[in-house]
């Protein structure tokens, strides 16, 4: 997957706030995002060939030489699908500028002339922080996340980074692949 890292300050912030919630709600089943793990994602790609990558790699270097740094912020809390249903927990990210919605566009294309699939859904940015395993017990989880003003967080973004995905007994690890700075 193609991805922008998050600040250090950011992975801290956001990784107490994780722990706020598990330690709230002890029982119940989540796949809480580990600090390591914690990124935004920009495009995902499936499994990939040695050919693909290396085009790709290229793709994403062309679109961070052309690109300038820029900063995000994260601020509100939010579910997907819904708070009656809540499967996954995020947190929002604030682009004032509309960076993250170009470069995501822009990979979309380019990786399309590649023979990737375009992504379905409308891109929506934003930083997950853990999947509901159970949905219907997972109610007041919501109603607590959604209404926790989340301590607002700002960064720069100065790189575009290229993850594999290794999905291990003990859950995934990923592993960077390259990476390529923003001008």
């Amino acid at each position: 997957f193609v991805a922008i890292d998050i600040s250090d300050q950011s992975r801290r912030n956001v990784s107490a706030y994780i722990e706020t919630l598990r330690k709230t709600f002890p029982s119940l089943r989540v796949g809480w995002e580990q600090a390591e793990k914690l990124h935004l994602t920009l495009k995902f790609l499936g499994n990939v060939e040695e050919d693909r990558l290396r085009r790709l790699k290229l793709i994403v270097e062309e679109i961070s030489k052309n690109s300038s740094k820029f900063s995000l912020r994260f601020s509100k809390t939010g579910v997907f699908p819904s708070a009656k249903n809540p499967r996954v927990l995020w947190i929002d990210v604030f682009d004032a500028e509309g960076c993250l919605t170009h470069l995501n566009n822009l990979l979309e294309v380019e990786c399309a002339k590649i023979g990737f699939q375009p992504e379905k859904r409308r891109f929506v940015p934003h930083l997950t922080i853990g999947r509901v395993r159970k949905p219907p017990e997972a109610r007041e989880l919501a109603k607590k996340h959604l209404a926790t003003a989340f301590e607002p967080v700002g960064f720069e973004v100065s790189e575009i980074v290229i993850y594999e995905s290794i999905l291990q007994p003990t859950g995934s690890k990923f592993q960077k692949t390259a990476s390529f700075k923003l001008i």
